[in-house]
């Protein structure tokens, strides 16, 4: 039942694109996606409203497309104040690991932000005697990549632990069950440790995708509602292993992952998603052929900036519903950073919760909403 209330959102091997991902970037798709998120920065230089994660989420997202993160700003503030503001707050070592990344998108020492060591953090938080750093597979896999990504060793045991957890379709997940967002973020920090293509589990991995992609050519937590948060995460998975996203094997009635993600767009730059943020900073990275472990070290371009998209006064509010000619589908609520196991006495709440959400969301006509 935990999978259905948990996954998350998040980071890759530092690899090249390969020629089968020549077409990638979708430059047009990306600049008005990345426009739409600096719509949504906020007074104290971050981004959205789901906490300290979507800031980082956003910034990988700005610096994907080789813009300088730096050089968003709103009222003074940049999302490097924030980063400096809330390191502190940064205490496990999935969250340290997100803000690492963040720290070096924005070319800032992550051994150095704001007074806080988060390579310090991420390092601390290992189990010794199991070799995780975190219950969950998410969190476990977050904190590799914080290291990795960053240029600092990964414990073998770490490599190992990941290894041991990986479920027989070749997936992670919770509760014994895969979902293709923890399997894509277990898929990069394996692939980010110097695990290779080669190795079998890396194989299975890719095996599990193949296997979970939709008719549609995304993927979701329930195969029959691909969304476009967990389609981006596999996309960026699949880039990291090196596999044509785009080629025939990937293809479904004509469509690809990348063709699908295009069609989720919102008119005004965004994506369809439980938030348009949240979407917007998955899904732009994915778009840009980068992955969460090379993205924060995208080099600037040089086709000049992306001017924000700044609403009129008298807009229209975002359209709830995409558009006809787009058909894209809700996607399940916003990822956590991955808390770990359920506390004694909280799951059968959350469940209640959960089941809330599905009655009121058929009520209002926006179909099945599944918690993360």
């Amino acid at each position: 039942m935990r999978r259905t209330l948990f996954a998350i959102v998040a980071l890759l091997a530092a690899l090249p694109l390969t020629g089968a991902l020549a077409s990638l970037p979708e430059r047009p798709a990306i600049e008005k996606a990345v426009a739409f998120i600096r719509t949504t920065q906020q007074a104290d230089g971050g981004f959205g409203g789901f906490g300290d994660g979507q800031t980082f989420d956003a910034v990988y997202a700005i610096r994907s497309i080789g813009l300088d993160p730096n050089s968003v700003q709103k009222g003074g503030k940049s999302p490097a104040d924030f980063l400096r503001a809330k390191a502190a707050a940064q205490k496990k070592p999935a969250e340290a690991a997100k803000a690492a990344l963040a720290a070096k998108a924005l070319d800032i020492n992550p051994k150095a932000v704001g007074g806080v060591d988060l390579i310090a953090v991420i390092a601390g938080g290992l189990d010794q005697a199991t070799g995780r750093y975190g219950v969950d597979d998410f969190s476990h896999s977050l904190a590799i990549l914080g290291l990795a990504c960053t240029g600092n060793p990964v414990p073998a045991a770490a490599v190992a632990a990941l290894k041991k957890t990986q479920l027989k379709d070749g997936g992670w997940g919770f509760d014994g069950a895969s979902d293709p967002d923890t399997a894509a973020i277990g898929l990069q920090a394996l692939l980010a440790a110097g695990v290779t293509t080669t190795d079998s589990a890396v194989a299975a991995a890719i095996a599990y995708f193949r296997a979970a992609q939709a008719k549609d050519a995304g993927w979701g937590f329930d195969p029959e509602a691909s969304n476009a948060s967990s389609t981006a995460f596999a996309v960026q998975a699949l880039i990291a292993a090196g596999e044509p996203v785009e080629g025939p094997a990937y293809t479904k009635s004509g469509k690809t992952p990348v063709t699908f993600l295009v069609s989720q767009q919102l008119p005004d730059g965004s994506f369809a998603g439980f938030d348009a943020g949240f979407a917007a900073n998955q899904v732009t990275p994915a778009l840009a052929g980068r992955t969460f472990c090379n993205a924060p070290a995208t080099a600037f371009s040089n086709q000049g900036p992306i001017p924000p998209a700044t609403p009129s006064p008298t807009a229209p509010p975002v359209p709830s519903t995409p558009s006809p000619t787009a058909a894209p589908t809700r996607a399940p609520e916003p990822p956590n950073t991955g808390t770990g196991a359920v506390a004694a006495g909280e799951q059968s709440t959350l469940v209640l919760v959960a089941l809330g959400a599905f009655i009121l969301s058929l009520g209002a006509g926006f179909g099945s909403i599944r918690r993360r």
